[in-house]
């Protein structure tokens, strides 16, 4: 496994936790505002799409007020594209929210509340809600993949199991749990941040690392780290590999939140990364990963 990083350069998007990769374009969302930031592959916005009828796209919110949309995935249903973004869950007020925005029908944004839902997937995966905050969402073959940083686990169900659950439709679903045994940057523990998975099911993932034991509150930025596995090889618990994102031989003291898939082949995956360096001004990466 070797990454080259190609470039990176400061955005405008504010606190940017997650980005996808739809039609030539990048969606990006911040975990502090209310509006999902289109943007071309060199980061330049192109338009704002609200999530609120209240509240401004551009406004930031509070850390106490935000929701805390810190995953999000490009999805297919009822053959039609939609954007997923969820809070992360990470304490009981404020951040349980979920959009659902239509890519096709003039943006159209649907809002559900997860708290039942999170309440239930902690108890179905046995996780503490301080050991609870969801960072990345992936989906692959009609199922969603959700990635917990606080015990980096991750969690699988069905997709049309999700929707049922969330529309009143059923009051039960079958989860499925992975523990991800991480290698740590610089001697510190990492956590995973970002994830995403090829159509032939290559799971690129992001981890970072801080110096602070909690989730809640942001410490000293140590790094980030790349790696990548495949879904096939998915076990109850399996190591993974990862290498620092470096630049001069260097570790970038950055704090990777989320990757996207431009392209990909047999030898390589081409990248594009989001960093949030807490307050501080966004950056886009674009990174080649050898596999």
């Amino acid at each position: 496994m070797k990454v080259v990083l190609n470039n990176f350069k400061k955005i405008t998007v504010s606190a940017a936790s997650g980005v996808e990769v739809y039609k030539n374009n990048l969606y990006l969302i911040s975990d502090n505002t209310e509006g999902i930031s289109v943007c071309d592959f060199n980061g330049n916005l192109q338009k704002l799409i609200p999530l609120s009828e209240t509240i401004s796209s551009e406004k930031i919110l509070e850390k106490k007020y935000k929701s805390d949309y810190e995953a999000c995935t490009i999805i297919s249903r009822n053959n039609s594209d939609f954007m997923l973004l969820i809070g992360s869950g990470s304490k009981k007020e404020h951040r349980n929210g979920a959009k659902l925005v239509s890519l096709v029908e003039s943006n159209r944004v649907e809002t559900f509340d997860l708290e039942a839902f999170y309440e239930e997937l902690r108890k179905k995966a046995h996780i503490k809600l301080e050991d609870f905050n969801l960072e990345a969402l992936a989906y692959f073959e009609h199922k969603l993949y959700f990635f917990n940083r606080g015990s980096n686990e991750i969690i699988s169900l069905n997709q049309v199991a999700f929707f049922d659950f969330i529309y009143g439709e059923t009051t039960d679903f079958k989860i499925t749990k992975y523990l991800v045994e991480l290698d740590g940057i610089n001697g510190a523990k990492a956590g995973l941040s970002g994830a995403s998975i090829t159509s032939n099911g290559i799971v690129v993932f992001t981890a970072s690392a801080e110096d602070t034991a909690d989730w809640y509150e942001d410490g000293e930025i140590v790094g980030s780290s790349i790696g990548y596995f495949y879904v096939s090889a998915m076990e109850k618990k399996f190591k993974v590999n990862s290498v620092p994102i470096t630049q001069n031989e260097k570790i970038i003291k950055t704090k990777i939140e989320s990757v996207a898939i431009e392209s990909f082949d047999e030898e390589k995956v081409s990248l594009f990364l989001v960093s949030d360096n807490d307050g501080q001004v966004s950056e886009l990466f674009k990174i080649v990963l050898y596999l």
